[in-house]
């Protein structure tokens, strides 16, 4: 099994690129629709764990206003640690269910948006960065609920750069163009890694 660590910044087309992924079929496992999860269903150890750790006001009738949660973690270093700390360590464990219940499958991909930041590069056999402009992943990201100007900027300056991105990956998939081209690029990365192209 040939293991793909895909990342990039926020708003750089990683979500774009797993959808392509699944209508080829092939398996993906996607960490932020896993912690999307997580909030809209919380585990009773999630729910203990935000009330312990100065969360309480998030948390209403074991429901999780997840506002109120980015709000902590970027006006505090101490939350946003103690945050990241839990999710992380649930998005490993269910990576390795993935993996696990994938492991007959010739190649599959981790979607792992921090996986440079956390040094994850060592459970991937190749990197894949996907890559845009700062001005387009503003103008994708300021179309999401719930974000700002202020809020992406926050988010990006905890992020790797793409000068480094590109050092350190295998492949850049750029998604600034239409569509067909990030399809084309990426169906290029997975011919060159199925048949050693690389």
């Amino acid at each position: 099994m040939l293991i793909v660590g895909l990342t990039g910044g926020i708003a750089s087309g990683k979500s774009f690129v797993v959808k392509y992924l699944k209508k080829l079929k092939i398996p993906s496992h996607d960490s932020d629709e896993a912690i999307d999860l997580l909030y809209k269903k919380p585990s009773k150890v999630f729910l203990k764990y935000l009330k312990k750790n100065s969360f309480g006001r998030a948390v209403c009738k074991n429901k999780i206003n997840k506002g109120l949660i980015k709000e902590g973690i970027f006006n505090s270093e101490e939350k946003r640690k103690k945050i990241e700390f839990f999710l992380h360590k649930y998005v490993a464990q269910e990576r390795k269910k993935f993996l696990k219940k994938n492991s007959n499958k010739k190649i599959i991909f981790l979607d792992i948006p921090m996986l440079f930041e956390k040094k994850l590069q060592k459970e991937c056999d190749f990197i894949c960065s996907t890559i845009a402009s700062l001005k387009t992943r503003e103008k994708r990201a300021l179309q999401r609920r719930g974000m700002s100007k202020g809020l992406f900027k926050l988010i990006v300056r905890t992020q790797v750069k793409n000068k480094e991105r590109r050092l350190k990956s295998t492949f850049i998939i750029n998604t600034q163009g239409a569509r067909e081209k990030t399809y084309l690029q990426v169906d290029n990365m997975i011919y060159c890694i199925l048949y050693k192209k690389i």
